[in-house]
């Protein structure tokens, strides 16, 4: 099975260490790369993707709001919070778990080498398409 994946992150940058990550993996197909969770949201039903990663902190829609709205136009979407902030029991933790993220996986350089995030990173994607 194919796991479809859009990656939401306003740093380009950021999409792009994504997407390098994972262009070995032949069961992920990144669908969109997109900086602006408004798009995403328009865009949800022509890509429909099985899992979105999504940042805490963005300009304009911040990813907790983008979440909620993910969740009511495309509640079977998992959502994997990918952010700084995302750190096991903080508020943003807290407040994402409730309002239905799927996982909560910090970035990549917060205490965690590349090559372990990928391994955590890929193994949460497979699980949530599993379940």
């Amino acid at each position: 099975m194919t796991i479809r994946l859009m990656i939401v992150d306003d740093s380009s940058a950021i999409r792009g260490v994504y997407a390098r990550m994972l262009e070995d993996q032949k069961n992920i197909q990144i669908v969109a790369s997109l900086g602006d969770p408004r798009d995403a949201i328009k865009q949800l039903p022509s890509f429909k993707p099985d899992v979105i990663t999504l940042d805490v902190e963005m300009p304009g829609l911040t990813g907790l709001e983008a979440l909620q709205q993910i969740r009511q136009i495309s509640p079977n979407t998992k959502v994997v919070m990918l952010s700084t902030l995302t750190n096991r029991g903080s508020k943003t933790s807290l407040e994402a778990e409730r309002l239905g993220a799927a996982a909560l996986l910090q970035k990549p350089g917060l205490g965690m080498n590349p090559a372990e995030f990928k391994r955590v990173f890929c193994a949460k994607l497979a699980e949530l398409t599993r379940a």
